[in-house]
């Protein structure tokens, strides 16, 4: 739980500031990042709805994420991608994917940096999403 609850802040950055770090021959290309609400307010939900194109089917595999604070690293941890949603998932050229969680009120205000990598069951990158907020 307290994953997801990292990884929607770090999606709520990309409301205005996400860019899309994949390489040329990556399967899942991220085309845009919707947050409601937007901006994200502290101690209440806030949804992620992450678009892209996935280019193949993915049956496993894992994201990386990295999230530092202030220039200290909080977070570096793997998790299996099938945690996450459900799999398989299938290759999709409007591929949408959705999370809710609430933003901790106790996170301390401040600068945000960090990168999700998403590896499918091959161990291959298929997409990678950077981003920098402050909260």
């Amino acid at each position: 739980m307290k994953l997801i609850l990292l990884f929607l802040l770090i999606v709520a950055a990309f409301a205005n500031i996400w860019s899309d770090c994949s390489k040329p021959d990556d399967d899942f290309k991220i085309s845009n990042v919707v947050i409601t609400p937007d901006p994200p307010v502290k101690g209440q939900p806030v949804t992620a709805d992450i678009q892209g194109n996935l280019n193949k089917t993915i049956t496993g595999g894992t994201a990386h994420l990295t999230i530092s604070y202030n220039g200290i690293k909080l977070l570096d941890e793997t998790k299996n991608i099938c945690e996450l949603t459900t799999c398989p998932i299938d290759s999709n050229p409007n591929a949408d994917f959705k999370y809710t969680a609430t933003i901790p009120s106790s996170i301390p205000s401040g600068n945000y940096t960090g990168q999700i990598v998403l590896t499918d069951q091959d161990s291959d990158e298929i997409g990678c999403v950077s981003f920098a907020l402050n909260l």
